[in-house]
Order: structure tokens, then sequence, then C-alpha cells
């Protein structure tokens, strides 16, 4: 009878911190997407650079998607059809696949189109950290000195997925790293945007789910409609191609007319959605 007991009070002791924990995560996932929610587009944030550390920090983005999360991974991972809905890209095409890794080709035109600049990375199969699903590309080779991009998705329930990109590019052009920042993250608000508004207007019936045209879309941040091919576009590019286009990374703008404040207040440091 006493260990009956004993073991009952440890049943009922689980169950109570079981309770007690629970709810506190949960509150915690609910006040992030609740932000997010009462936003209605992006919220931009920064990160330092790490591994190896660079002087131009991370940009990034994160939204609330009202769409199942099979549904916005679906879409993250056809690579190939970024040229179709994620400005301001010309070119994006898988090159090979192998036991879950893309090989991915991407070209983006700058100076008005008077010249491009194309990465070829390796994006990684989704892996799990924490409540998490993590995409991470990794820069192979192209005419930039580095490229780097992490998709980090989260369930909220059934029907809406937090999701975020953190992108980092450095050129081979010595711009001020603040003026590379507050492009990638102008670029990484853009790309989620347009993921969303895909996500929502393929997400199944009676998901709770809106059309992209129903969406409160950041201003500067609506999905691009495909861009075309560039006549000649170079096809995955080698080495021989990098002699002949040097340029500033692909989220820089054309001119240094279209360059915000290195102030801008629309990019910020959030702690609270930028986790490692």
């Amino acid at each position: 009878m006493k260990k009956l007991w004993s073991l009952s009070l440890i049943a009922f002791s689980l169950a109570v911190l079981a309770l007690s924990l629970s709810p506190r995560a949960a509150r915690a996932a609910d006040a992030e997407s609740e932000k997010l929610a009462s936003l209605g587009k992006a919220l931009r944030y920064t990160l330092k650079t790490t591994g190896p550390v660079a002087a131009i920090d991370t940009g990034g983005a994160a939204i609330l998607v009202k769409a199942p999360l099979p549904t916005v991974r679906k879409i993250v991972t056809s690579y190939g059809n970024y040229k179709t809905f994620i400005g301001p890209f010309d070119q994006s095409r898988v090159l090979t696949k192998r036991k879950g890794t893309s090989e991915v080709y991407l070209q983006v035109p700058i100076l008005n189109g008077a010249a491009h600049i194309w990465t070829v990375a390796d994006m990684s199969p989704p892996t799990k950290d924490g409540a998490d699903e993590v995409i991470s590309g990794r820069h192979k080779r192209g005419n930039v000195a580095d490229f780097r991009a992490r998709w980090r998705l989260r369930a909220v329930d059934e029907h809406h997925t937090i999701l975020k990109l953190e992108l980092f590019v450095a050129p081979k052009l010595p711009f001020p790293p603040s003026v590379v920042t507050t492009q990638l993250v102008k670029a990484a608000d853009k790309a989620v945007t347009a993921v969303r508004n895909r996500a929502q207007s393929e997400a199944p019936p009676g998901a709770g789910a809106t059309t992209a045209a129903a969406t409160d879309v950041p201003p500067g941040a609506a999905a691009s409609t495909p861009a075309a091919a560039s006549a000649g576009a170079a096809p995955a590019a080698r080495g021989d191609d990098q002699r002949s286009v040097t340029a500033a990374p692909a989220v820089l703008p054309a001119s240094v007319a279209d360059l915000p404040p290195a102030d801008d207040t629309s990019v910020r440091r959030d702690k609270d959605v930028a986790r490692r």
C-alpha cells in the first residue's frame, strides 16, 4: 500500500511538472507568432556574422505564414523556381542533387542589367534544431567572396508557420559593411514575403490561409514577377566567367542614390526572433 502511494505521488508530481513547463513553452511560441501576426509583414533584424567572423553583419527577416509547415518547406526547397517568384533572381537552377543536398546555381542582374553576379551553393536537406527546421546554403564558387543562407521554419500549429531567412554575402569590391548589411536585410524581407504569399495561395482548403492578394505586404517587399532571363545568360558559370564579371553583391542597389542611410531605423537587432 505504501509502495502504491509512493508511485502515485511520483506520477502526480511528474504530471504537475509537465503542465507547468508546457504552457511556458507554448506562451513563448505564441508570443512570437502573435508579434508577427500583429505586425502583418516581415520583421527585420541583423546578426553578428560568425564561422568565420566578418565585418558585414548577417541580414535576417521573420514572418508568419498562414499555411502548414510542409507547404512552406516545399516552396523553400523549390530552388529551381526561385526565379519565378523571388526577386531579383533571373536565373535559378538545381545542378545536382545527392543525398538530399542540392547544388544550386543562382544569378542576379545588377547595375540595370549591365552585369551579373552569381554563386553556386550547396543547400542542405532540412535538419532539426530544437523546434525549428533549418535549411542551410553554403558558397562553393562564384564571383562573390562568400555567400551563406539559412532558412528557419517552425510550426506554430497545423495551419501556421514562422519562417525566417538569414543572409550573408561578401562582395569582392570594398563596399561599406553597413551598406551591404542593409541590403541583405531588405533581400531577406523580400524573400520571406514572397514565400509567404505563394504558400498562402497554395495552402490546402480549410487551413486558415489567405491568398497573396489579401495579404498585407510590406512596402517594397512584394513578391516579384518572374524576371526575364538575360539573352546569353551563362549556364552554371565556372572559373572562366569570373574574369568577365566583377560586381557588387546581388542585393546592392544600382546607384548611390538608391542607398538608404547607414542608420536605417527599419534595421534593428531583435534577439527575440533571431536564434542561432
